[in-house]
């Protein structure tokens, strides 16, 4: 079976399940910097500044864990876009 690289859901659960192995075995504020390091590697196009959105989004007194969580969704969903958009060039350049 051929994985198509070409659809922002594949792409955002492939990137969900590669930053949970990155980062596991590790909990809370710890793991959520790990992500924000597998991200930053990966082709995030601006991993700092999602890192610190998600941070400052704290309007209902966050946990790290939840930080985490949602820092990893916030970041899957952005690389899986850009994956997308960058696939999408690629295919028109041609």
């Amino acid at each position: 079976m051929k994985i198509k690289y070409d659809c922002i859901d594949t792409n955002y659960n492939r990137h969900l399940r590669k930053a949970r192995v990155y980062a596991r075995g590790l909990a809370g504020y710890e793991r959520a910097t790990k992500i924000y390091k597998y991200f930053e590697g990966c082709g995030h196009p601006h991993p700092r500044l999602t890192f610190i959105d998600v941070r400052m989004n704290d309007t209902e007194g966050q946990t790290d864990r939840q930080f985490a969580i949602n820092l990893m969704k916030e970041m899957a969903y952005l690389t899986a876009v850009n994956d997308m958009l960058r696939l999408k060039k690629s295919k028109n350049d041609k």
